[in-house]
């Protein structure tokens, strides 16, 4: 199957990556883990997935080359595969070495699929369509969040390690999809693709994803634990991460009528203001504010992450998706080490300031897209 025919290869990245979904609870409860199972202090839990994030850095430049260099199937086959191992590693462990040396070895390996996938789409879709290709696997992994979501509350009952063990059978599950379903073909190569990537403007942009994926990332680790601590069970976070799911769902419907006629700018701010206001609910602590503040949350991301990911695929030309994607996707191994040492002192300090200072956030990034539209409109 080559890579120029877009509607099966865009079935077969969203196959591939839904089968993984249905079991991609995992990362949310890693503090949970550390924290609650194993007893670690806060600070202990935020230096130890601040290293985690450290390691996914060199994970998405490992995962660009290889994508050049294999291909995307054998790529995401890998990466599937390894990180099956050490979520199967957090999951049984019993004691705080092996569970922490997993976390690592999950670092590791947690962007290898990411170039690849990603590369794929900017690859064999049209630059005119790439926006709502990006919008069509959101959405469905959204789709797949939901039964994760549920999954998780439901594997709550019987302890966090029950979840990374269910996370580890569906990364293999996934690699299986993957041998099956995925092109064998590579897109076309460029001479220097890495050098040709590095442009200013996405420098730029990727700079500024970073200040996205850092609110993003705090969430995804530190949702569990201000559930945690305001009261709630397990089980709780599942069903606000169910919510959410359901909330972008229902969002990327309505913009995908809308996007041909919505600016890329505006976008942004709409989805960094509803962000805010999902997270300043989120700071009650009850739970009226965590479902409402869900569905806001939820809703923001299909705004927000289709967006930001289609500017930066219209970034490159034929040849650099994987080096454009990888360039760009360092935003998220930058965030995931600088997420849990602002998140856990601010947890510290307790779910209010926490939610708030994100919520913070977010509004000076919706201020920065709506006086600075400019750059985003031409990308767009």
């Amino acid at each position: 199957m080559p890579l120029t025919h877009p509607t099966s290869v865009l079935r077969a990245v969203v196959a591939v990556r839904v089968v993984n979904r249905l079991g991609g609870f995992g990362m949310s409860f890693l503090g949970l883990r550390l924290a609650r199972d194993l007893g670690m202090s806060l600070s202990s839990v935020g230096v130890v997935l601040a290293v985690f994030g450290a390691c996914t850095i060199p994970s998405r430049i490992l995962g660009g080359v290889l994508a050049t260099r294999l291909g995307a199937r054998w790529t995401v086959v890998l990466g599937l595969l390894s990180c099956a191992a050490a979520l199967l590693g957090i999951g049984v462990g019993d004691t705080v070495p092996v569970v922490v040396g997993s976390v690592l070895v999950l670092g590791l390996a947690y962007e290898l699929i990411e170039p690849a996938t990603q590369a794929i789409i900017a690859e064999a879709v049209a630059a005119p369509r790439q926006a709502s290709a990006f919008a069509l696997l959101w959405s469905t992994l959204a789709v797949a969040g939901v039964v994760s979501g549920l999954l998780a509350a439901l594997l709550g009952r019987w302890g966090v390690s029950a979840i990374f063990v269910c996370d580890a059978v569906s990364s293999v599950l996934a690699a299986g999809a993957a041998v099956v379903l995925l092109p064998s073909a590579r897109a076309e190569r460029h001479h220097s693709p890495w050098r040709a990537a590095l442009s200013r403007r996405l420098l730029v942009w990727t700079g500024i994803g970073t200040a996205h994926a850092t609110l993003v990332m705090v969430i995804v680790f530190m949702l569990p634990l201000a559930v945690d601590r305001a009261g709630h069970s397990t089980s709780t976070t599942g069903w606000v991460l169910a919510v959410a799911a359901a909330a972008a769902i229902a969002a990327q419907r309505v913009l995908s009528r809308l996007e041909t006629r919505m600016p890329p700018a505006t976008a942004l701010v709409v989805g960094h203001v509803m962000l805010a206001a999902g997270l300043a609910m989120w700071a009650t602590g009850d739970l009226a504010g965590l479902v409402l503040g869900a569905v806001l949350e939820g809703a923001s991301g299909s705004l927000l992450l289709g967006t930001y990911q289609a500017t930066a695929a219209r970034m490159g030309g034929p040849g650099l998706g994987a080096a454009v994607m990888t360039v760009f996707g360092l935003s998220w191994g930058v965030a995931s080490v600088v997420a849990p040492l602002v998140g856990a002192p601010l947890l510290a300090a307790g779910v209010g300031p926490l939610w708030l200072a994100c919520a913070a956030g977010s509004l000076a990034l919706a201020a920065g897209h709506a006086l600075r539209p400019h750059p985003v409109g031409r990308l767009a």
